[in-house]
């Protein structure tokens, strides 16, 4: 969606905006990063999950969300929030094969031209 890294480097870096940033390791070596929002709407919200493309299909982001849902049934949560481009297919698909289903379409959310869904899973657990 053209994001330059000078303003996922801005994102990644901001402390005060209710949402906590995470750096996803695999074997000792950077393979990603995560932000979580919470609360957010009866539970916690995934608004960035992004591996490297030398780190993807290899079971890394299905632990992340397995580690997702373990904190928020820790914390009591009714739900688990994620969004995803519409064009991302392989998003959607990761999503959906882990329980997500499409709550809302949110038009030009992110940019102009770049609808986003809103997929949510509840039950959790």
């Amino acid at each position: 969606m053209g994001t330059s890294a000078e303003a996922m480097t801005q994102y990644l870096a901001a402390v005060n905006d209710g949402a906590r940033r995470y750096l996803i390791e695999a074997g000792g070596v950077p393979a990603g990063t995560a932000s979580v929002r919470h609360p957010w709407l009866k539970g916690p919200y995934l608004e960035l999950l992004a591996l490297l493309s030398a780190h993807q299909c290899q079971g890394i982001g299905a632990a992340v969300l397995r580690w997702f849902e373990d904190e928020a049934r820790r914390h009591e949560a009714r739900n688990l929030w994620a969004c995803a481009s519409r064009s991302n297919t392989r998003a959607l698909s990761f999503y959906r094969r882990h329980g997500f289903t499409e709550t809302a379409e949110l038009p030009d959310l992110v940019a102009d031209g770049f609808d986003e869904i809103l997929l949510r899973k509840f039950p959790i657990g």
